[in-house]
């Protein structure tokens, strides 16, 4: 059953993609609110420099600075999994003006699987989404399966490990789902990043990961790692509904002015558009994931939380 829905959310999605990729030709000059923006624009990102969100803040910041008339800062203030940025965002003064950016693990699913976080899913408004990435299932070369289906049948006969890069994110849920759909006896081992959980996969000491491709695509390319599924079409590797791709959007404090909102969105929108700020995210193995209105892009963040807190409950996870 739930395979079903995130067949057709996928469905749904790729249309209204399609359409947010036509307005983009509107001139953001018919929607931008002469009052805003006032002043510099934070884009909190609540990781360190360097990885995957800081990456994807810093490709389009340039162009957004552009567009808007006003400088577009990318602010890191890391810790406890992107939620001291976020909450930050929460507590700015709500003028449109402070805005995070982060990937689904933190906007959608660490709100609904940590108790701790200091704010509300309801304190935050979508903004919008801005790209997705694929999610590919690896193992070590030696284990026997070539396939998604054959290593669901192993599964069944043998515990099998998968690695991820953290309790609570998309690669270990991407894993409980897995098991909790097929029956199969999968322990997840987390990992505190990717680079200590592909050297234990390749040296054998765990079976296989769940990982981002472009983490895994390295040891792919020099065979120390077979790839197994993935959540988009990579040449000869399965595409499976029971490995979700991660993905990225940036949100705001739910007191902020609509119109501002409105207008942030029609600037990104706009900046993924452009040729440059595309080809910037695909050397990130990354691509444009827009979708059409504010409102829709909050719609989809708040399903697919809900699907993974229903995984989250399926599978009996606690998190602190």
């Amino acid at each position: 059953m739930l395979i079903t829905l995130i067949r057709y959310g996928m469905r749904i999605c790729s249309i209204r993609i399609a359409l947010a990729m036509l307005l983009a030709q509107i001139t953001f000059a018919a929607v931008a609110s002469s009052a805003f923006p006032s002043g510099p624009i934070s884009l909190v990102v609540g990781f360190t420099p360097g990885g995957s969100n800081d990456a994807i803040a810093r490709a389009l910041s340039p162009k957004l600075s552009e567009i808007l008339g006003v400088p577009v800062v990318v602010e890191n203030r890391p810790g406890a999994a992107g939620a001291i940025g976020t909450a930050y965002t929460v507590n700015a003064k709500p003028d449109g003006q402070t805005i995070t950016l982060g990937s689904s693990s933190v906007l959608s699913i660490a709100p609904v699987a940590k108790s701790n976080i200091p704010y509300k899913p309801t304190d935050l408004q979508a903004v919008t989404t801005i790209a997705t990435s694929t999610s590919l299932i690896a193992v070590n070369p030696s284990l026997p399966a070539n396939s998604m289906q054959e290593l669901i049948e192993l599964a069944k006969q043998r515990r099998v490990s998968l690695a991820s890069a953290g309790a609570g994110g998309i690669s270990h849920l991407n894993i409980e789902y897995l098991a909790t759909e097929t029956g199969g006896d999968f322990l997840h081992v987390a990992y505190k990043g990717a680079a200590a959980g592909v050297t234990d996969v390749v040296g054998g000491q765990v079976d296989g990961i769940v990982m981002d491709y472009s983490a895994l695509k390295g040891m792919l390319d020099q065979g120390r790692l077979k790839a197994i599924a993935s959540s988009k079409p990579l040449d000869g590797v399965d595409t499976s509904p029971m490995v979700m791709s991660p993905w990225y959007g940036v949100m705001t404090s739910a007191k902020v002015p609509k119109s501002a909102v409105k207008t942030l969105h029609a600037a990104f929108v706009t900046a993924l558009a452009d040729p440059e700020v595309k080809e910037t995210l695909a050397q990130l193995n990354v691509e444009p994931f827009v979708l059409p209105t504010p409102e829709e892009a909050d719609a989809y963040i708040r399903e697919d939380s809900a699907r993974w807190e229903q995984v989250i409950k399926a599978s009996g996870l606690t998190f602190e």
